[in-house]
């Protein structure tokens, strides 16, 4: 009798020769091969239900002689139904007269992929795989793959979400809004346009961040915007509680925000003004690296009244040099210290930029399509992203799989004979 130790320090060590072991007498497969037997045992499942249904349906096993039979089997014929753990060959049974209906509860009529592969396929795309990448990677991974039109038709299973997203009510608790714009190419009469996707992200009482809405514009017009906002008031959010409002310097958003919501204040994101300033500068070489970073030092003043006395000395510093940055960057100017106001949330409501990272996945993940055909076919991708984001956004929301962790048991050392 050997003493073999399976402490914390040499339990590894001590698996890898019970797992040889193990494997030597057949016990144990290689991963590969409990990939390839689990798929086994799913598809002798999938049979099995499917004669145990056919048999339920009929009234009758096979050769079974019973009054109650409704219809009787003739032969079969075979298809495929692709799940997670790949392409499984199934046998359908055949009926002689037809009396009979069969309905099966694993897939519909004419299904050919498990529901969760086809929302794997989806979130693929969202998350800014080509078609081409997605095919390749389900085709190595499960040996089945979708084509791309199948792959677009999958995309108008949003198609009720995006509407329930448009539509449901909002409700009154956000005290700060940001709007800005993406712009992008989308065919109009066989021609590619630039359009924007405006968008509203609201900040919760408790400081929660969310994407309320977004609608394809022609531009940043104040109709434009103004629809967009008047939207949000008729669905609930008629801004009890909202304070500032905060985008760039798009005069159509302006007067939009002065139309909808008259009382908040509206707040000149200083990045915008940052860049702004650098591309009026204009000998770039000589005087952008000091002007842009003198002029950030402004924005990290500890009070309003230090950051204007900062302004000055700046303005005073370059008019002479370059007056034609300096004359733009005064311009609304002190619309961009209203954050000033609000000390504990300054740095939620000083620029976009927390609507911008947004926007930057969006861009990102949209960027393989170079445009798009349709203003519906940008709706489903634009709403599918914001979907997989805000769920990203949400780490502690219980997720609808659940996986229960069992922990191995602490052993101690064993005698083996």
């Amino acid at each position: 009798m050997r003493s073999m130790n399976f402490s914390k320090d040499n339990l590894s060590v001590q698996w890898q020769y019970v797992k040889r072991n193990l494997s030597d007498m057949g016990v144990v497969y290689g991963f590969d091969d409990f990939e390839l037997q689990a798929h086994r045992v799913i598809q002798k499942l999938i049979q099995s239900s499917v004669y145990e249904e056919f048999a339920l349906q009929i009234g009758a096993k096979r050769y079974e002689h019973a009054p109650s039979r409704l219809d009787e089997r003739q032969g079969l014929y075979q298809r495929s139904f692709t799940t997670t753990f790949g392409v499984s060959r199934i046998n359908i049974p055949r009926l002689r007269k037809n009396n009979v209906k069969i309905h099966y509860s694993l897939f519909k009529k004419y299904q050919r992929r498990q529901k969760k592969l086809d929302n794997m396929v989806v979130l693929s795309m969202l998350l800014g795989l080509s078609v081409r990448k997605q095919r390749k990677f389900f085709k190595s991974f499960i040996g089945d793959a979708v084509s791309h039109t199948t792959a677009s038709r999958l995309l108008k299973n949003l198609e009720d979400g995006l509407q329930e997203y448009r539509t449901k009510p909002i409700e009154d608790k956000y005290k700060y809004l940001l709007i800005d714009g993406l712009w992008i190419h989308v065919k109009d009469a066989d021609k590619l346009k630039d359009k924007v996707i405006l968008f509203v992200l609201g900040i919760t009482k408790d400081n929660k961040k969310e994407i309320i809405a977004f609608k394809l514009a022609k531009g940043e017009t104040e109709e434009e915007v103004t629809a967009l906002l008047n939207d949000l008031y008729r669905r609930g959010l008629e801004g009890k509680y909202l304070k500032l409002i905060a985008s760039d310097g798009a005069k159509g958003i302006r007067a939009a925000i002065n139309t909808v919501y008259p009382y908040a204040k509206w707040q000149l994101c200083y990045v915008h003004k940052m860049r702004n300033l650098s591309k009026n500068i204009r000998y770039k070489l000589r005087h952008r690296s000091k002007m842009t970073k003198q002029a950030s030092n402004i924005y990290k003043a500890e009070s309003r009244a230090h950051a204007i006395v900062r302004f000055n000395a700046f303005c005073l510093k370059w008019q002479d040099i370059e007056p034609h940055a300096i004359n733009c960057f005064k311009k609304d100017f002190h619309e961009t210290l209203h954050y000033y106001d609000f000390a504990d949330d300054k740095n939620l409501i000083s620029s976009t930029n927390h609507l911008e990272r947004y926007l930057e996945e969006v861009r990102r993940r949209i960027k393989i399509q170079s445009y798009f055909k349709n203003e519906r076919s940008l709706n489903l991708w634009v709403y599918g992203i914001i979907n997989v984001l805000q769920q990203e956004q949400q780490p502690d929301v219980m997720p609808k799989h659940i996986v229960a962790i069992i922990r191995d048991p602490k052993y101690k050392s064993v005698q083996l004979s």
